[in-house]
């Protein structure tokens, strides 16, 4: 019984590692990690989600070696639809991306 309960944690834990490690290099799926392959992406999006008088419509991807671009659609108080673009994501640093919101009023 030991034996068996030792494999599961041990299946478990490395089946959790393993996903963990796909997530940060893209090939896994987006766990909403501050870091990784979708880091600065979460970060944004985070920061948009965090203001009540936004809502995420949708998001794009341009995904690639590293996440290059990305695109969000909210929609505001007064039912305008704003198209944010984070373009060469992958070469800027995280603080340029939040600027781009405060820069449009976000």
């Amino acid at each position: 019984m030991k034996l068996w309960l030792g494999l599961a944690t041990l299946v478990a834990s490395l089946s959790i590692l393993l996903l963990g490690a796909l997530s940060a290099i893209g090939f896994g799926p987006n766990l909403g990690l501050p870091f990784g392959y979708y880091g600065k992406f979460n970060q944004v999006l985070r920061q948009i989600e965090g203001n009540p008088e936004l809502e995420v419509i949708r998001t794009t991807l341009h995904r690639d070696m590293e996440l290059e671009d990305f695109y969000i659609t909210v929609r505001t108080l007064d039912e305008r639809e704003v198209r944010l673009r984070f373009e060469g994501a992958d070469t800027r640093p995280i603080s340029s991306l939040l600027q781009e919101l405060m820069n449009v009023g976000m």
